[in-house]
């Protein structure tokens, strides 16, 4: 028990660093930072872009460094990403310096994801890890909550230096708790082959989520501002909201318990594709966008955890692959759709693309992962 406790804050932690403070958070920095360092709504979606094709390629590679280097050394590195891209985000002048920033934080996130997999599956009996598993994963809504008041009364640059001090104080823990054994080697015919049928569902479902996610995790508080003409202040208060909301994914497994894994998953598309609809249609701010954001938060972290779940189990004998292949999807969609939804938004404007990324995730609901009923 001790154990399991130990690991599952540890890697709570990690996921609030990697997620909330070094990926996320550029959603609520982008009005300010392209007031400091100017560029189009085009190029705000090519730099969004860049930190999900890092984490692609971060992601891409993390199972092989579990397998080789152990969870332990591939955790450690995802925590010096996301130090070492927030202070380059805090000194960047031009939006080239951005996007290196951005690139070497969403490595961060990249490597976190099966790092944890790969010790939960190591560390935590059978019956205990989509338990573990789910609370880790819901540590994106904790780092978003912390990143609001100190994006709300700090410079953006002041706060990236204050992330990258968080970040490095998870280093001790995560070189404590994490099992720094590699990976057992698995034999390519195996049936839990990267191949099988459940592993190429869960990546078609996991590559279109991403894009109706990027909407609102690439655009959100912009399109809140320039589109709804929400106040900054305001647009805080309701990130602070969707973090908070993104915490109740630690409920996917007791949901599950009653409803079905199927069931939590087309829930979390619904929380996910309803706030678009409404922003789509706001012309001012309306006390209906609270429950709204905490919709989309929740439904978000909730569908990564299904998503996460169903990776596992479908390659239970090396759950950091499986764990992999579907984050990689999921960052691969979130890279294509911040680069259409940017190109929309440029050309359409704000309520056509919010209103296409809705039917996009309203029509994942016809296409459920195989997913147990429990998630076990």
């Amino acid at each position: 028990m001790k154990t399991s406790h130990s690991l599952a804050v540890t890697g709570f932690a990690l996921i609030a660093v990697s997620y909330g403070l070094a990926r996320f958070s550029w959603g609520l920095m982008l009005p300010a930072v392209s007031q400091d360092v100017p560029f189009s709504p085009r190029l705000a979606g090519v730099l969004s872009a860049c930190s999900f094709a890092a984490y692609c390629l971060s992601v891409a590679l993390a199972s092989r460094l579990c397998t080789r280097y152990g969870a332990r050394l591939t955790g450690v590195i995802s925590v010096l990403c996301a130090a070492a891209g927030l202070l380059l985000l805090a000194v960047a002048a031009s939006p080239w310096l951005l996007a290196a920033g951005l690139l070497i934080a969403g490595f961060s996130a990249g490597l976190s994801s099966p790092s944890l997999a790969a010790a939960v599956s190591q560390a935590i009996a059978a019956q205990r890890q989509t338990q573990v598993n789910t609370i880790i994963n819901a540590g994106t809504g904790a780092g978003i909550i912390l990143s609001v008041p100190l994006l709300l009364f700090l410079p953006w640059r002041t706060a990236c230096v204050l992330f990258a001090v968080i970040a490095l104080l998870t280093l001790l823990p995560v070189w404590r708790y994490l099992p720094s054994a590699a990976m057992k080697q698995v034999d390519p015919s195996s049936k839990t082959s990267m191949f099988n049928r459940k592993v190429v569902r869960l990546a078609i479902i996991a590559f279109i989520s991403g894009m109706a996610s990027a909407a609102w995790w690439s655009f959100g508080p912009e399109v809140l501002r320039q589109h709804a003409k929400v106040a900054d202040t305001q647009i805080s208060l309701l990130w602070l909201v969707c973090g908070a909301a993104g915490m109740l994914g630690v409920l996917t497994r007791p949901l599950a318990r009653v409803i079905g894994m199927r069931q939590v998953y087309r829930l979390s598309l619904l929380f996910m594709a309803a706030p678009l609809v409404l922003i789509a249609f706001s012309q001012a701010f309306s006390g209906w966008l609270f429950p709204a954001v905490a919709l989309c938060g929740a439904g978000y972290i909730t569908l990564s955890g299904v998503l996460l779940v169903g990776g596992a189990q479908a390659t239970s004998e090396n759950p950091a692959a499986g764990v992999g292949i579907v984050f990689f999807m999921l960052a691969a969609g979130q890279v294509a759709g911040s680069l259409l939804f940017g190109v929309l938004y440029a050309h359409t404007g704000a309520a056509p693309a919010l209103i296409a990324f809705a039917l996009l995730a309203g029509m994942m609901l016809f296409c459920p992962p195989a997913v147990s009923k429990e998630g076990r």
